[in-house]
């Protein structure tokens, strides 16, 4: 009994203590731990490595590919920037890279050791443009520092030719990419695609308008193009 009653007298006192102020409760409005740093520049590139284009890829694609990394690494040196680098193919593993330029450098030390990699880690048997699209577009909207004053650009190198869609499922596929096209834009997102197929052009134009992209964040390139626009990173 005594035991018990010691144990309430306790009780008593630390709520005396809390409520007259002795004791401080934990301020909430102080600095968070882990504070975003805005971002300058986020671009995202995604490459195609599916069977029906990877000709192209080698014979075209890899090259402008690099000329827009190159261009990226030079404009964004002194500022704060991400690269995200993801894959159009039959496997399940959209995203293969993320981080800082300097990083890429460091991780691949040569243009061929990063094509490697690439094709190691792509499935040529189909190509998940819809899916694989959603997949970057999401990520690449919600990656920690992206805020209102972040240049957003995503570069799509394709034919844009989708073969891993049945037909009855390309509405629902459109739908839920028209979604996340809608999102990616009031990011203030723009988006480039290069090499498309002629019989894809409409389509994605279509899919660009009703997504609410103005004229100017938007780019359809085909395959036919011989000096592609190049987006600029100063």
């Amino acid at each position: 009994m005594q035991r018990f009653k010691t144990v309430i007298a306790l009780l008593l006192i630390a709520v005396c203590l809390f409520s007259s102020g002795c004791i401080k409760s934990q301020d909430t409005t102080q600095s968070a731990p882990f504070e975003e740093q805005e971002l300058d520049t986020a671009l995202a590139i995604v490459i195609d490595l599916s069977g029906s284009f990877s000709s192209l890829w080698d014979d075209k694609a890899y090259k402008l590919f690099l000329d827009i990394s190159d261009r990226f690494f030079q404009g964004a040196m002194g500022t704060e920037t991400r690269l995200v680098i993801s894959q159009l193919s039959g496997s399940d593993q959209v995203l293969l890279f993320e981080g800082r330029p300097s990083e890429l450098r460091k991780r691949f030390r040569s243009p061929e050791e990063l094509a490697q990699f690439l094709k190691e880690n792509a499935d040529a048997s189909s190509s998940r443009v819809y899916e694989s699209t959603r997949r970057t577009l999401d990520y690449v909207a919600t990656l920690p520092g992206v805020g209102p004053e972040t240049k957003v650009l995503t570069c799509i190198f394709s034919d844009m030719l989708d073969s891993g869609i049945e037909p009855q499922g390309q509405h629902a596929a459109e739908q839920q990419l028209k979604q996340s096209l809608r999102r990616y834009r009031e990011r203030g997102g723009a988006l480039a695609l290069y090499y498309v197929a002629e019989s894809e052009r409409g389509r994605w134009t279509d899919l660009l308008q009703e997504a609410g992209f103005p004229t100017g964040h938007y780019l359809i390139e085909s395959g036919l193009t011989s000096s592609p626009a190049l987006p600029q990173f100063e």
